[in-house]
């Protein structure tokens, strides 16, 4: 990459790969340090920061939900862990129309 010579960076500059919002255009992103050393022409920046893939860190989240949701079907409707039991009353209907013994 070619940086136009007005532009100066000190030694310890680290390039970033970047997005300009969710679905945004990738550009480079420099950040100076505090390295009072100038890089010089045609140096080479030694510190980067890889890319963050936005789909995948969603892909990830959603199997991660999945896979943490599939315990049995119906599993949701289970009341909380020590809440109390409800106890069905004496004499209650079934289905049929019919008490139970």
């Amino acid at each position: 990459m070619r940086i136009d010579q007005g532009y100066q960076f000190t030694k310890d500059t680290i390039a970033s790969i970047l997005t300009s919002g969710l679905l945004g255009e990738v550009y480079v992103g420099l950040d100076s340090g505090g390295d009072t050393q100038m890089l010089a022409d045609n140096a080479r920046i030694g510190k980067t920061q890889s890319a963050m893939v936005l789909e995948k860190l969603i892909g990830q989240f959603m199997f991660d939900k999945a896979a943490s949701g599939a315990t049995s079907p119906g599993a949701s409707d289970a009341p909380p862990a020590g809440a109390p039991k409800a106890a069905a009353p004496t004499g209650a209907a079934i289905a049929g129309g019919t008490k139970s013994p």
